[in-house]
């Protein structure tokens, strides 16, 4: 038997989100004969060729992609045709593999179904709070049940993992493990200056605060934008763009004419999609989480924190486990513009303050969230699965 095992990751989604960051990470520990399996090509599989972390590419037909965390049975049903036919072009790949490992909701279907034909292990990796506010009836339950049956479910926090378990998942399958971060990233080159900003964002000496993150509803970037419109003089920088779906994008146009309408369009900047946000979190005065939904865990707060930036952050999910209250940063009510208002003029307006709150995250994050520490939590994890005791 191997001393560690070869691993097949499934994973559905093109885009690069939070998930795919993370299993991007994972699968170049895994090693070079672990694999990716992908539903969908696109941005994440360039992610991959560009980590030389190697990949197989099963498209997902499009009656079966179009289902989403709030589909019905009905929907479930119509999709059942495409989803048989990656499972058999998956059984072809995945037959090599000592283990599979989803890595979403739509991975964890499919790799149920392949371990269980070909007598595998399987893990699941939760990204996501299982509630009403995201997934439908049949979701969760489906979500759960499979998830059941795997060998563990490493969930990224304990606020996911308690909606896990609150939903009918098994406590002893879980293991929490946050996102991991390489600390390296989060320093300015030697000698430089600040990065410049993206186009369309004027020259000039005012306070700029980001938001980072995927444009949709949940995630909150129309209370920023109220937060703004009761600060003179202060910008904002909405890094991202509507991933998904149509949804996604019907908000974007929302947001932008919110701005317009509240008389702050000078002074909202939307950069788009941003592969590396680094550079971009230099050049913040501070970043805001704005989310009026429990996050599940909250990677772009880790982010800001290694970068010393302050931040603001929702009182909710997996936030709560990463941001300490006026220690190393600041929690307001999820949906508070005016709360959020408040926080923003308190730092902006106290630089100790927030020299202060940055300082302790940065020694937080970094002791919390280092990529090696968090990588020898999840190898341990795969051992005591594949490798359990007598």
């Amino acid at each position: 038997m191997r001393s560690f095992p070869v691993i097949l990751f499934l994973d559905q989604s093109g885009e690069l989100g939070g998930a795919e960051l993370c299993l991007a990470d994972i699968a170049e520990f895994a090693g070079e004969q672990s694999a990716v399996l992908l539903f969908q090509d696109g941005p994440f599989a360039e992610l991959l060729r560009a980590r030389n972390i190697a990949f197989h590419l099963a498209t997902l037909p499009k009656m079966a992609a179009r289902v989403d965390k709030a589909a019905s049975l009905f929907a479930y049903l119509r999709a059942t045709p495409g989803v048989v036919m990656l499972i058999f072009r998956g059984l072809r790949i995945a037959k090599d593999f000592d283990l599979l490992y989803a890595n979403t909701a739509k991975a964890l279907v499919v790799g149920a179904v392949l371990a269980f034909v070909l007598r595998k292990k399987f893990c699941f990796h939760l990204h996501d709070i299982l509630s009403a506010d995201h997934f439908s009836a049949i979701n969760r339950r489906l979500i759960v049940s499979l998830a059941n049956r795997a060998e563990a479910v490493v969930a990224n926090s304990l606020a996911t993992a308690g909606a896990f378990q609150s939903n009918g998942g098994k406590k002893d399958l879980v293991r929490v493990i946050p996102n991991g971060f390489e600390i390296s990233r989060f320093s300015l080159p030697f000698g430089k200056g600040s990065p410049e900003l993206p186009g369309g964002v004027p020259p000039g000496d005012f306070p700029l605060v980001g938001s980072f993150g995927r444009i949709t509803r949940w995630k909150g970037q129309d209370v920023l934008i109220k937060a703004l419109a009761g600060l003179p003089g202060v910008h904002g920088l909405i890094v991202g763009e509507a991933l998904f779906t149509a949804e996604d994008r019907i908000f974007r146009e929302e947001i932008r004419k919110l701005a317009t309408d509240l008389g702050v369009a000078d002074r909202i900047h939307f950069v788009g999609f941003c592969r590396d946000i680094v550079p971009l979190l230099f050049r913040v005065d501070l970043v805001v989480h704005c989310s009026t939904s429990p996050e599940p865990f909250g990677r772009v707060i880790v982010e800001a924190m290694l970068a010393g930036r302050p931040v603001v952050a929702a009182k909710a999910g997996g936030a709560l486990e990463i941001v300490k209250d006026h220690e190393t940063g600041l929690l307001v009510e999820p949906s508070d513009s005016h709360a959020l208002a408040r926080a923003i003029h308190e730092l902006l307006g106290n630089r100790q303050l927030a020299a202060t709150l940055s300082e302790s995250a940065k020694k937080d994050a970094e002791a919390r969230f280092g990529l090696e520490g968090v990588l020898r939590q999840w190898k341990h994890c795969i051992r005591e699965v594949t490798h359990p005791r007598q």
